[in-house]
């Protein structure tokens, strides 16, 4: 907790020393944005390079082809639980590209899952494991880490994800994402619903891209400032860290670069708090 309490106090002003040094790489004619840095995903030296004003989703990193927000994720990923490696590691919803393929190949006891609806939590569709972040199959107390990148503005019920990765995760594990949180907008706002007569659109529908579905995956959410202290009480046995960077060396540049740190409070903790 006192790492978390630091770390999070000091990312500004650790963000603010660094100095970006030109690239060697002239940029070319349809090129518009180039950066040099180190890549917190591929771990090398790199230049980040976006052929359109849209960083969030172009400034590619040339070696691993990774994105800002991926960039940011690892970054914390490394920064709040650098022995991830060693971990039970689960990840939803991931796409078959940077982050995903490191902590894939890189993590021993990592488990993939997608979500099919009309399949049971743990089994498996085509080699792919199914979960329902509102419902998950894993035991209590039984993951170190969940993770997933730009997920919760897609599910239904996310108060009842938070309290299912809460009630998983082990005492001390770490719940490490990223959403879109909307910048001046002070309360979340649901857009649709899922139902048992279908979906309910409160709002224009939107979608975003989605790895097992060429449709795309409905947002449900548009997250304002209200969301850490939502996530609070959806995860009361957590507490709630959010990072935003702002670093062109890391390639993290452009909308949403929010990241999200839970971490489940000590057996201990717990009963003193009773």
């Amino acid at each position: 907790m006192d790492k978390l309490k630091k770390l999070a106090s000091n990312v500004t002003k650790k963000m603010s020393q660094k100095t970006v040094k030109p690239s060697n790489m002239k940029p070319g004619k349809d090129i518009l944005h180039s950066f040099s840095g180190h890549c917190p995903v591929c771990d090398k030296p790199t230049l980040y390079i976006s052929e359109t004003h849209n960083l969030r989703s172009n400034l590619f990193c040339k070696n691993c082809r990774s994105i800002p927000r991926e960039r940011a994720f690892a970054w914390c990923l490394n920064e709040f639980l650098p022995n991830w490696r060693k971990l039970v590691v689960h990840e939803s919803s991931p796409a078959k590209r940077s982050i995903s393929d490191m902590l894939e190949r890189q993590c021993k006891h990592y488990i993939a899952s997608q979500y099919f609806p009309g399949i049971a939590g743990g089994e498996f569709k085509d080699g792919v494991r199914c979960e329902n972040l509102e419902e998950l199959s894993f035991a209590d107390d039984s993951i170190d880490l969940h993770c997933h990148l730009d997920v919760m503005e897609h599910v239904n019920m996310p108060g009842a994800c938070f309290a299912e990765m809460q009630r998983t995760l082990k005492p001390g594990g770490k719940i490490i994402f990223t959403t879109p949180v909307y910048e001046g907008k002070l309360k979340t706002e649901r857009r649709a619903q899922y139902g048992p007569d279908g979906i309910k659109y409160i709002a224009e529908p939107e979608y975003h891209g989605n790895p097992i579905d060429d449709q795309g995956a409905l947002v449900t959410f548009h997250y304002g400032s209200d969301f850490a202290n939502l996530i609070r009480a959806w995860a009361p046995q957590c507490s709630v860290t959010m990072i935003t960077i702002l670093d062109p060396q890391l390639g993290v540049l452009g909308q949403f670069r929010e990241v999200f740190i839970l971490t489940k409070y000590a057996k201990n903790i717990l009963a003193g708090a009773k």
